[in-house]
């Protein structure tokens, strides 16, 4: 052990090796969520809309570009209940290769984001449009489509699931961002903004109710894990409200 501590200091001193922290991603993180629809009780719930706006803005070291977001975990107030056992589904598979072939009702909500990527060989944007689609055992595939302007191809199915939540949060959605949507071929991506609108009914159900409303506002949260180039990895957690 002493001869490898040894010759471990050598190799340091002559190739001149040092030790040094890698900085976290530094940035900017914003949720705000919508809400609407008038509150209602567990007796009589009523059906509202609900819209998820998140953005990200890199600072200092790791401007917009230089870093990605790989997994977003939302938590949504208690007295938002989210029915989506009683619609139909749609499998990721069938998203991602013709979507227009899913059950009818398993659309149930659109969306838009953007996208930059930077320095090299940037800045490059997208602003690819976003369609929600119920899928089995409490998922949801968020799906990209390339925009008519993009000048990359951010085309793909974002997987999402539901499940239940504590405290003054009944439910949280948990996203898992996949590689090519934060480092595609080394060129790092970074969604800058990211809105998902829900407003779907099947069979008089909605697939989001409220069934209550405490001190006037619904809490909401989200966790962002971040990325860097070197795989480096840091939480950014924030909160928000939104009037019943």
């Amino acid at each position: 052990m002493r001869k490898v501590a040894l010759l471990t200091a050598l190799i340091a001193a002559v190739f001149g090796f040092v030790s040094v922290a890698v900085a976290a991603v530094t940035a900017d993180q914003t949720l705000k969520v919508t809400i609407k629809g008038k509150a209602g009780t567990k007796a009589k719930p009523t059906a509202v809309s609900l819209g998820v706006l998140t953005g990200t803005h890199g600072t200092g070291t790791t401007p917009d570009g230089t870093f990605g977001t790989k997994l977003a975990v939302i938590h949504f107030d208690k007295n938002l209940k989210f029915n989506n056992a009683k619609f139909p589904t749609c499998s990721a598979d069938q998203v991602a290769k013709d979507a227009s072939k899913c059950a009818s009702g398993s659309k149930v909500g659109s969306g838009s984001a953007d996208a930059k990527i930077e320095p090299a060989p940037g800045p490059l944007k997208a602003n690819p449009t976003i369609v929600a689609y119920n899928g089995p055992s409490n998922q949801l595939f968020l799906k990209l489509i390339k925009g008519a302007a993009d000048q990359v191809d951010s085309s793909g199915v974002i997987p999402a699931k539901l499940s239940k939540d504590s405290g003054k949060y009944g439910s949280k959605l948990t996203v898992t961002i996949p590689k090519n949507f934060y480092n595609n071929l080394g060129l790092r991506i970074t969604l800058t903004r990211f809105l998902t609108n829900v407003k779907a009914t099947y069979k008089k159900t909605s697939y989001v109710t409220s069934v209550g409303c405490t001190s006037k506002k619904y809490n909401f949260a989200g966790d962002f894990t971040f990325i860097d180039g070197a795989g480096a990895t840091n939480v950014e957690k924030v909160k928000t409200t939104a009037k019943c």
